[in-house]
């Protein structure tokens, strides 16, 4: 029996070629896969920085004028007496006991003002609290035995000769009697320097304190 070839006809060559293309295709699409930890991509953060506080602190601007706290007693006068820096660096507080006992303390503080306390404690002189006249006499007394040993920048000999000439408008009733916080110069105006009685206490066992204080400002 005798087979002859029969081409295709252009419609069916059409259709085989579009069959053979989809079906190649279909083979090149890529498989789903689980995502695993070899597929996940990360990227490194960078930890902050942390910068320790006393490190932080150091990096402030400190728009304070005045230098760090130095000791204004001088130990060749007064060998016994102490120093200490407080944590603010700008507050320093020494201390003195006097060979009859007496006590001094004296405190520096302030920034745009430089500021002395002093604080006397005694038993060889009484009052009522109340006598300023009589206790602000009394500080000038015990300022004027420990003057040769304070250097500090203050015009102090010029402070207590005003104290004494206002003490004296006292004395005289030529003026009001001194009262406490009342502010004496003895500076120029710009900046100042002035003295004012603070405040006087009685202590236990018959003892007293008097407080002053010397300042200049502002700087």
């Amino acid at each position: 029996m005798t087979y002859f070839y029969r081409p295709l006809s252009t419609s069916c060559r059409i259709i085989f070629c579009l069959f053979t293309a989809v079906l190649l295709q279909a083979c090149k699409q890529p498989r789903k896969t689980h995502a695993t930890q070899q597929d996940t991509v990360t990227t490194p953060v960078k930890a902050p920085v942390l910068v320790p506080a006393q490190e932080a602190a150091t990096d402030t601007v400190d728009d304070c004028p005045r230098g760090n706290a130095e000791p204004v007693i001088k130990k060749d006068i007064f060998p016994a007496a102490t120093f200490t820096m407080q944590a603010d660096h700008r507050t320093g507080i020494e201390t003195l006991t006097f060979d009859d006992g007496d006590k001094l303390t004296i405190k520096q503080s302030g920034c745009e003002y430089y500021r002395l306390d002093f604080r006397f404690e005694t038993s060889r002189f009484e009052a009522d609290t109340t006598n300023v006249t009589y206790w602000s006499n009394t500080g000038l007394a015990l300022m004027r035995r420990a003057i040769k040993g304070l250097d500090t920048p203050l015009e102090i000999d010029r402070a207590l000769n005003n104290l004494s000439a206002r003490l004296e408008k006292d004395k005289s009733g030529s003026g009001t009697n001194l009262t406490l916080g009342e502010e004496i110069d003895f500076g120029g105006s710009d900046p100042r320097q002035y003295l004012t009685i603070d405040r006087i206490t009685r202590l236990a066992n018959q003892r007293y304190a008097i407080e002053l204080s010397l300042s200049y400002g502002p700087i």
